[in-house]
């Protein structure tokens, strides 16, 4: 009679493994709300950016519609992009690819976010830039034209050549650091000999620009490259 006893123990124990096989498929079946779905999206693009809290790329996606209701999937959801990453505007597939495939397309924007000097006031045309008129902000890379400025340290001194408002971005072409008739420092540099002298700037030039100038000692007009507020450069 024990005998039979095990025996039954035994067909019973194989009866609710069977039995619980179907229900452990089941339980790994998972469901996502719209939300959850935009969420793990966007966590996916910015993994794919190298997205870092305050950094110089943000992502902003567009909510699912809540009306689209939760959906489920037995396997790990798959992601791609519709365009190459470097697209401004874009779409992310999000894809389900089990048996009951389905797939939904999340709209997204990737904005590159800069630093750049603005202004504190309006100033008008020639104006001498002081660090008071100056201040940092963020802006949006795609509303921004020419070279911008990212340290007002650099342009302290400078003269504007057109008239700017308050709030506005400032860019070198805004600028002329060395303006025609300044008296600029002139450095001369050969294997690793440095000489200063000084001259007369004969046309405006910001950074990078190569420009006349008058050295006041010899009267020579010379030609010289603008690194800085009233500074030229010469290398041989």
């Amino acid at each position: 009679m024990k005998k039979y006893e095990n025996l039954f123990k035994q067909i019973l124990t194989c009866v609710t493994l069977l039995c619980a096989g179907p229900l452990a498929a089941q339980d790994t079946v998972s469901s996502y709300s719209p939300a959850q779905l935009t969420e793990q999206a966007s966590a996916w693009l910015e993994q794919e950016l190298a997205v870092t809290p305050g950094g110089s790329i943000q992502v902003q996606a567009s909510p699912l519609d809540d009306r689209i209701g939760y959906k489920h999937c037995n396997e790990p959801l798959q992601f791609s992009l519709s365009q190459p990453l470097t697209q401004r505007q874009n779409t992310i597939q999000i894809r389900c690819g089990a048996e009951q495939s389905w797939q939904l397309y999340l709209p997204v924007r990737i904005e590159e976010i800069v630093q750049t000097v603005i202004l504190t006031q309006n100033i008008s045309s020639g104006s001498l830039l002081t660090a008071d008129m100056l201040d940092i902000a963020n802006r949006e890379r795609r509303f921004l034209r020419g070279s911008l400025v990212s340290d007002s340290r650099q342009i302290i001194g400078a003269k504007t050549r057109r008239a700017m408002s308050i709030g506005q971005i400032i860019t070198l072409q805004d600028l002329c650091l060395v303006c025609k008739g300044d008296v600029v420092t002139i450095s001369v540099s050969n294997n690793g000999l440095n000489v200063a002298a000084t001259g007369i700037a004969q046309s405006d030039g910001s950074l990078g620009d190569v420009i006349s100038v008058l050295n006041r000692q010899s009267k020579r007009a010379i030609t010289a490259e603008v690194i800085a507020v009233n500074q030229v450069s010469i290398k041989f």
